[in-house]
């Protein structure tokens, strides 16, 4: 397991609202059965609640996103395919669609990017169109 600097540029958005979220942190990485495995916290953007995030890239098909702490959920993005995942928060539990639009993962043992993008719906409705950014670079 190395420790790495993790950049993040979300942006999520629907109709003229549009939304982007930054963030950097120091993390770790290490490969498993040909994926990559990246593991960091969001304790900046929650204070003074934690979430640990596992993301595990797959290839160009399959990105899992695990979060857990102040919000839980497990989001499985495929391209191509629309999952049903759980999203719990403080207020309650959702059950949300996603739709993996595209991934482009060009993760390798020194670093470098996961970019996915991807939508969001309750109940098959619409609630956002999602472009995530990682770049990965070793400490």
């Amino acid at each position: 397991m190395k420790d790495v600097i993790i950049n993040i540029v979300g942006a999520q958005g629907f109709g003229d609202q549009n939304d982007v979220i930054e963030l950097s942190t120091i993390g770790k990485m290490q490969q498993r059965e040909g994926k990559f495995l990246l593991t960091y916290e969001e304790n900046e953007t929650l204070k003074p609640n934690t979430v640990k995030t596992t993301l595990k890239a797959d290839g160009n098909n399959r990105v899992t996103m695990i979060r857990s702490g102040a919000v839980n959920s497990k989001l499985i993005i495929e391209k191509g395919k629309r999952n049903t995942c759980f999203y719990s928060i403080p207020q309650g539990e959702l059950m949300l669609g996603i739709f993996g639009e595209e991934i482009d993962n060009t993760l390798n043992n020194n670093g470098g990017k996961v970019k996915m993008s991807y939508t969001i719906d309750i109940d098959n409705n619409l609630l956002s169109k999602n472009t995530v950014e990682i770049s990965v670079k070793e400490v």
